[in-house]
């Protein structure tokens, strides 16, 4: 797609700026990195949390997300990569979000646990970041043509160049012909994504803000909302060699994990409170 936006914006102007103005899909990894620690930062401070530490969090989280968003792609190709060992040294190569997710935390409570301090109040300062992720880095996606959409023929349905991911699964399924310069109509789910990240962002930064829960809950709580969120917008994912578990896709798979132990976690933070107020009416 990116190639697709810089030619026609440099043919609607007559110019040939349009690659140094459209980025690069690292390119927008690295801004979405950038801004989430910046806003991380900041919020801590405002929340009156140790800004070293604050640092470290963010330093050692996003050391693990990269490392576990190409790990969990490998693990979950670990066939082709069995009989392409020649990935496994690719700095570039392909990732899967979810194992962005999994490493980010993992080094969040790995440093917790070094330093030995409580992570609680830092998680929900995480919380009311979390959203920029997909609301920036799904524009990479969708600059990259990955995780495209099913077809549609809805006003804002999108249409991917030659040698784009969509082009050539519908050049598979007979759906076009080689002569076709772009693939058929199919839904934004990158862009649904975007609107994903935005909607969480808000939502989260306000709770943030009114502190309304006990110190770790609205961590959870985003994690949740993150799940219901995804496993709805999986139905509208048109990558099908995107991974299955059963007649689940693996993203609706591990957004049913998440959305389970993040519940479990928030019985155990409340401890059963509720409960054992109506045990004891009763």
């Amino acid at each position: 797609m990116r190639p697709r936006l810089i030619e026609y914006f440099d043919h609607l102007f007559r110019t040939g700026i349009f690659s140094y103005l459209i980025p690069d899909p690292a390119v927008v990894y690295a801004i979405m990195l950038g801004l989430g620690i910046l806003v991380l930062l900041k919020r801590c401070r405002l929340s009156g949390l140790d800004t070293y530490h604050a640092s470290g969090i963010a330093l050692w989280g996003s050391i693990a997300a990269l490392l576990g968003a190409r790990i969990f792609f490998l693990v979950q190709n670990i066939g082709y990569a069995y009989h392409h060992p020649e990935i496994l040294t690719e700095l570039n190569g392909a990732t899967v979000s979810f194992g962005v997710y999994l490493g980010g935390i993992s080094g969040v409570v790995l440093y917790g646990i070094f330093y030995r301090i409580s992570l609680w109040k830092y998680l929900d300062v995480i919380a009311s970041v979390l959203g920029i992720g997909p609301l920036v880095g799904r524009f990479a996606c969708f600059l990259n043509g990955c995780d495209y959409g099913i077809l549609s023929n809805l006003p804002w349905a999108v249409q991917f160049p030659q040698a784009s991911y969509p082009y050539y699964d519908h050049l598979y399924k007979g759906l076009i012909s080689n002569t076709d310069l772009m693939s058929l109509p199919v839904h934004p789910v990158q862009l649904y994504c975007v609107l994903k990240g935005l909607i969480l962002f808000i939502i989260f930064s306000v709770l943030w803000k009114k502190n309304l829960f006990n110190p770790g809950v609205l961590f959870f709580l985003f994690w949740m909302s993150y799940a219901v969120l995804r496993f709805i917008l999986e139905f509208f994912r048109g990558d099908e060699n995107r991974g299955w578990v059963g007649d689940f896709s693996t993203g609706q798979f591990m957004s049913c994990a998440i959305f389970l132990v993040s519940l479990g976690f928030i019985a155990v933070k409340y401890k059963w409170k509720i409960m054992n107020e109506v045990l004891i009416a009763i």
